[in-house]
């Protein structure tokens, strides 16, 4: 099982990874997560299995420049 995936993305050339990611989605994936980039542009969202991981972020950023990671807490998007 992969510890998180990758639900949505605001990069064209992304979408068919997305798709692909989908496959992998468990009930065990229940954290939604969104990585940022220092600007504060959203580049993804997903869901992840522990809300305080930084491992989707570590993964994802050499590709992408990803550096900020926040989870959805009580109806509250808080970066780690």
């Amino acid at each position: 099982m992969k510890p998180y995936i990758l639900t949505k993305t605001t990069l064209p050339e992304e979408k068919e990874r997305i798709k692909e990611e989908l496959k992998y989605k468990t009930e065990k994936h229940k954290y939604s997560f969104r990585l940022y980039d220092d600007d504060g542009e959203l580049y993804y969202e997903g869901l992840c299995v522990e809300n305080n991981s930084f491992y989707p972020l570590d993964e994802e950023q050499p590709d992408s420049g990803v550096t900020e990671i926040h989870y959805l807490n009580n109806g509250k998007w808080e970066q780690l």
